[in-house]
């Protein structure tokens, strides 16, 4: 008897990979959910075998009939895409307030939306993937308050523990590492200070490890592990650990050039980014003292979901991320 994922966000980069992840197991069939099934990014995904239906996160009727018959459902929300919308910044100005609040209430209406609809097919659902993220409030005993993309995600997680049992015990969580391509957005890249030499600066010490994560090509490897583990899980999607100068040295090696690397004050991004910049400050100052998950002993990674449970979870190696891509604006600056 064949079996249904349905995918929120088909086209975004953690959709789409999950996407990709159960198109190759042919005991899956695949559901994706787009608010706008016409457009070509959607429509791609027809072609190669993806029932693609219309649903919006802040729409719970459209969420319920879209979720109807799941054997497993992958959740996730997108506080960055909420924080660009123009409307996000009308209301923090009507309303007073920043618009990474606005921003983030939205986002934890949409995750308890996912968590209601989810909540609804209990009939058929046998795993709940939720995209999420440590709770900073908690684990920095309250020192962390403005790192909403973060806190929001973990709210409506725990309305899911609390709200509904039954779906809790069929839920496991993926908290998401620090996205590699981030570089591509001008944080973190590589800047050319003389021939052959670069520079990487970022308000972080060189030494403090974090989860670094291959978004697009590993996302996918991650559901399909937490869907075929036990349910309970709250897993970091990690496709390394590793510290800003582990990364520098593997990037000089793989392009032959010498990179070194800076940290820069928080200040910088507080006074250079507005309230956005304040919020990441905020995260890096929680990565730095705190960990990125807080270090929470309940956490756990690919590798020991491995050793643990002897499920595999391919990742990808920073050497292969760093060659497959193109920084060629980079080198010939």
């Amino acid at each position: 008897m064949s079996k249904t994922i349905v995918i929120v966000g088909l086209t975004g980069n953690q959709g789409s990979s999950v996407a990709h992840a159960f198109l190759q197991d042919p005991t899956w069939k695949v559901r994706g959910i787009t608010r706008d099934p016409s457009k070509p990014s959607a429509q791609q995904w027809t072609t190669k075998g993806v029932q693609v239906v219309r649903a919006d996160l802040d729409d719970p009727t459209s969420l319920t009939a879209a979720f109807a018959g799941a054997t497993a459902i992958f959740g996730v929300t997108d506080f960055m895409g909420l924080f660009a919308d123009p409307d996000t910044h009308r209301r923090a100005a009507e309303q007073g307030r920043t618009p990474n609040e606005v921003a983030m209430d939205r986002e934890v209406r949409q995750g308890k939306n996912i968590v209601d609809a989810a909540a609804a097919t209990l009939g058929s659902l046998d795993r709940f993937v939720l995209s999420t993220l440590s709770e900073t409030k908690k684990w920095s005993g309250g020192k962390i308050t403005f790192n909403l993309h973060f806190d929001g995600k973990a709210a409506f997680a725990e309305y899911a523990r609390e709200r509904y049992p039954e779906l809790w015990a069929k839920t496991s969580l993926l908290q998401m590492g620090v996205f590699a391509e981030n570089w591509r957005m001008g944080m973190t890249v590589p800047k050319k200070v003389g021939e052959g030499v670069f520079k990487l600066q970022a308000p972080q010490s060189g030494e403090r490890k974090f989860p670094l994560v291959d978004v697009e090509a590993d996302t996918g490897s991650f559901v399909r592990a937490l869907v075929a583990s036990p349910p309970g899980q709250n897993f970091v999607g990690a496709s390394a650990y590793l510290n800003w100068n582990e990364w520098c040295a593997i990037w000089a090696r793989v392009h032959g050039v010498e990179l070194s690397f800076e940290r820069l004050p928080y200040e910088v991004l507080e006074n250079s980014m507005g309230p956005l910049g304040r919020e990441m400050a905020d995260m890096f100052r929680y990565i730095e003292e705190f960990g990125y998950d807080g270090s929470d002993p309940s956490v756990v990674y690919p590798w020991d979901l491995e050793k643990k449970g002897g499920v595999h979870v391919p990742v990808t190696s920073v050497e292969d991320y760093i060659k497959r891509q193109d920084w060629s604006s980079v080198l010939n600056a």
